[in-house]
């Protein structure tokens, strides 16, 4: 019953009337009883497409419903596409997860892992660092010691682990709503040639990185269904560099989101080359302010971008591991 009311919410348009349902029923049922038809296959013109077109509503209304009636043919279940099966798995994922009141005095403690091609000689990394919920400070492991940075002047709301959860928790549960609202983020910085669902899709993979601790189960699962809905969404099940199982979900020009192929856990996102455009990467995983604010001066610098092949990996960043604590140095 799970996976119908996923599919009811993703793809939720006006019903068959009473009647349309029961004639469909029975025509359905005549039809069909002790023979077996190829889905799809055009009966005759005239009457026989108004039969078919009554036939699909039911199938349609009926996702994995048999109809009572044990002689019966069972109607043929509503095909999600691959990426639409792995943002259903996301958004029950996420409807599990607890509800959390994050305060600003709060730290997050993450291990993370990434590719940065900064690092020519070893691109990929691995560690684990904390993060105050206000971004003003962080910590990481130097020799052994936990180190505290910080604080700083407050940076943009959306970029603070608070910030964008408060963000996404404001985001409408109603998918149009959803997709028009991840359109119009103010203070975040997708690419300004990309088309309405890119930018939609790229804001939520922003935000959903900056909120180490997700958004409220039930907006963060209705996040995902809406994303299923965007027209040319597709699944990358290549391997990521940094060994860590993935499966990565995009548009033809945005970066993928990943999650684990298995429980359809939220992991992080990456960048992947089209063949065609310059890829930005990522500013990679756990760095200081510093670090940061030097990463980003290389990365914008034109000498460091580049076409690489098509499907060739620019970035990724993935957290393996995220827990609220109440200071550094908790796990």
């Amino acid at each position: 019953m799970e996976e119908i009311e996923t599919v009811k919410r993703m793809f939720s348009e006006p019903g068959p009337s009473p009647s349309a349902l029961a004639a469909g029923r029975e025509r359905l049922a005549r039809g069909t009883r002790g023979r077996t038809r190829r889905a799809g296959t055009f009966w005759a013109a005239g009457t026989a497409l108004a039969v078919g077109a009554a036939a699909a509503a039911v199938a349609v209304a009926q996702v994995g419903l048999g109809s009572g009636d044990p002689g019966a043919s069972r109607p043929h279940a509503l095909r999600l596409s691959a990426a639409q099966e792995v943002l259903a798995g996301a958004a029950r994922t996420a409807d599990g997860q607890p509800l959390l009141t994050p305060r600003a005095d709060q730290w997050v403690h993450y291990r993370f892992a990434g590719y940065d091609s900064k690092r020519k000689a070893h691109p990929v990394y691995r560690d684990e660092g904390w993060q105050r919920l206000d971004g003003l400070r962080d910590a990481s492991l130097v020799g052994g010691r936990v180190v505290v940075s910080g604080p700083r002047s407050a940076g943009p709301e959306a970029a603070t682990p608070l910030g964008a959860w408060r963000r996404l928790a404001a985001l409408p549960t109603d998918p149009r709503k959803m997709l028009a609202a991840l359109r119009d983020q103010p203070g975040l910085t997708p690419d300004a040639a990309a088309s309405a669902d890119e930018r939609a899709f790229a804001n939520a993979a922003e935000l959903l990185w900056n909120s180490p601790l997700g958004a409220p189960p039930k907006v963060q699962a209705a996040l995902y269904r809406a994303l299923g809905t965007l027209p040319g969404i597709r699944v990358d099940r290549t391997p990521d560099a940094v060994g860590e199982r993935a499966v990565g979900l995009g548009l033809p020009h945005t970066v993928q989101i990943l999650f684990d192929p298995v429980t359809y856990r939220y992991l992080g996102d990456r960048m992947v080359s089209d063949g065609v455009r310059k890829g930005r990467p990522q500013p990679p995983a756990g760095m200081s302010e510093a670090k940061r604010k030097a990463w980003e001066a290389w990365a914008a610098d034109p000498a460091n971008r580049r076409v690489l092949p098509a499907g060739a990996l620019v970035s990724s960043r993935l957290r393996t591991g995220v827990q609220l604590v109440g200071k550094p140095g908790e796990r």
